[in-house]
């Protein structure tokens, strides 16, 4: 297992102290923290060692640091801390050439979940309706957290869990015969017309509701029109959902929906019969287990005999073990469902299955601010719309200054498009809501898509004015403030993708890339106002070249970073 330049060097300083207080270096490292970056990188407390060594603590932090000697690392007290600091040789070169030598594949570590398999539900749209701008953030994060797992050697088995069964069907088709027209069958955006005018009959006219509901029980008896005209529907709306995924990079192992497990549900409902039990209530079936005061209890089948989302995600939790054996199940769905996961692991385990504690609901919070329109659902595929024409404006008011030279500034103006809303999303915190603000997303300055691949593309520019990427350089030549802070910061990459992926956690990353593109900008900045510390300083090829391999460092960081968000990387903007 590839081990990064940050834990290499931390897994020592933890090992020299354990070595000098004559305990295991398992009992140490968890105590070793980021240091205050005014007194170094690494840090450890001597607090709780004062009673057993009958010292202050300054005093045990002044012996320790006497005796310990740990390559690379500048060791001293620091009041009760023991601090490290990276020594700017071997340190700087130890970074820039580990970039620069994995390429896009910096922060990853193929050993890590090598032998591993991690399932991931996510998107899921619903049949006959378009991809919703609500789908953002499922679609979005559990791409990523996908991403960071293939990243870490983890065999990923994506699943877009279609909503494809249910009474909505039944409201399409019997809104299909009274408003469709057939020559439209293929044609998602009139299915979408159909099922609004359907719902909207369906909660006026309880005659209406009831015939959607007999076409649904009809779909469950396999009826033969019933399900040749669901296919129907089923096939225009995965043309329409495919067009969608591919205008964002998003592909997926598996495209299956709750239909996968119709006639498999009694199965799973015998299963249960005999581990937990079963029984009546109101004429409908439910889990025999105790329920808390006021909980609902889990339905697997209703008291006209229909199934619920329940029995379906039992029977496709079954079938995905079986299927992959995995180590890890995510369900990348709002935090709204906690319960119903809950309830649904919780009878996995009651059933006595051993991989229970291997699924996970991994929940996030909601977005507020974007308008729904005339009451329908605002698409996914019209946002997207409007953050391109938004850039675009821009990218045609900086060609008109002279600030800008492209090719193709529909292209362009699509990736930063993409990249504004895909980051406007990760850079939250999952479990959080946020409030969704047009101008802010689209902006180029401040925790933006945009901004991180201006940062990108100014770094791709500088490597261009400086002749391209050096082949060798002189790392001793980096000793500037700016250069070694922004050193540190290229540093972090793999052990936060780790940690992202641990957590389900993408805005880690997002952060990161922020904290890069930051020190970037500050060391890009001094130049301007010294001369001597210009990136492509004059009269001296070699600092200039030192200065161009940190920057081709930087310009790889953020280009695996982005990738790992699903976010393009254009090289000129």
């Amino acid at each position: 297992m590839s081990t990064s330049v940050y834990s290499r060097y931390r897994a020592a300083f933890a090992q020299a102290l354990a070595g000098a207080l004559g305990v295991p270096a398992a009992d140490i490292e968890s105590q070793v923290k980021p240091a205050d970056p005014a007194h170094g990188d690494l840090s450890f407390a001597t607090f709780p060692l004062a009673k057993a060594q009958k010292k202050a603590p300054p005093a045990i932090a002044a012996q320790l640091a006497q005796a310990l000697q740990v390559p690379g690392l500048e060791v001293k007290a620091v009041g009760p801390y023991v601090n490290a600091r990276f020594l700017p040789l071997p340190f700087t070169q130890e970074v820039i050439d580990g970039v620069r030598l994995a390429g896009l594949a910096y922060g990853s570590d193929a050993e890590d979940g090598k032998g591993k398999t991690v399932v991931i539900d996510y998107s899921s749209p619903n049949i006959a309706k378009p991809i919703g701008f609500h789908h953002i953030r499922t679609t979005f994060l559990g791409h990523c957290i996908a991403n960071l797992y293939r990243a870490l050697g983890w065999r990923v088995e994506g699943i877009n869990y279609l909503g494809d069964w249910g009474k909505q069907f039944g409201l399409v088709a019997v809104g299909f015969q009274e408003y469709g027209d057939p020559a439209r069958i293929d044609d998602m955006a009139h299915l979408v017309q159909v099922y609004v005018q359907a719902n909207k009959r369906a909660g006026e006219d309880p005659a209406f509701d009831e015939k959607a509901r007999e076409f649904f029980r009809r779909m469950e008896a396999n009826e033969p029109e019933a399900m040749k005209l669901w296919n129907q529907f089923r096939e225009t709306s995965l043309k329409g959902f495919k067009k969608v995924y591919a205008r964002m990079g998003i592909d997926f192992e598996h495209i299956e929906g709750e239909s996968r497990y119709q006639g498999k549900m009694d199965a799973v409902i015998d299963q249960i019969a005999k581990k937990p039990g079963v029984k009546e209530s109101q004429g409908a079936i439910i889990v025999d287990m105790p329920y808390a005061d006021g909980e609902p209890p889990v339905l697997l089948k209703k008291n006209d005999g229909s199934t619920l989302y329940a029995t379906r995600d039992l029977a496709a939790a079954e079938d995905r073990h079986a299927r992959f054996n995995f180590d890890k199940s995510l369900y990348v769905v709002a935090q709204d469902q906690a319960l119903h996961f809950r309830q649904v692991f919780r009878t996995l385990k009651e059933m006595g299955q051993p991989w229970a504690d291997q699924c996970v609901h991994v929940p996030f919070g909601r977005i507020h601010g974007m308008a729904t329109r005339k009451g329908q659902v605002v698409e996914l595929n019209q946002v997207l719309d409007e953050a391109k024409e938004r850039v675009l404006q821009r990218v045609k008011e900086n060609i008109a200054q002279g600030n800008l030279e492209t090719a193709d500034a529909e292209a362009l103006s699509e990736q930063i498009g993409l990249g504004a809303i895909v980051f406007g999303d990760l850079k939250h915190n999952r479990a959080s809501d946020y409030s969704f603000d047009w101008d802010e997303v689209t902006s180029l300055e401040g925790h933006t898509g945009p901004y991180l691949q201006y940062a990108h593309a100014r770094c791709a520019n500088v490597l261009r004015k400086g002749g391209g990427v050096p082949t060798a350089y002189d790392p001793a030549l980096l000793t500037l403030p700016e250069e070694q802070a922004l050193v540190r910061e290229l540093m972090r990459l793999p052990d936060t993708v780790k940690a992202a992926a641990e957590q389900y956690e993408p805005s880690l990353v997002a952060r990161l890339l922020l904290d890069v593109a930051a020190a970037y900008s500050r060391y890009y900045t001094a130049g301007n106002k010294d001369r001597d510390k210009r990136i492509l300083v004059e009269g001296n090829d070699a600092v200039r070249a030192a200065r161009l391999a940190l920057t081709d460092a930087t310009r790889i960081t953020l280009a695996a970073g982005l990738t790992l968000l699903g976010i393009p990387t254009p090289e000129n903007m």
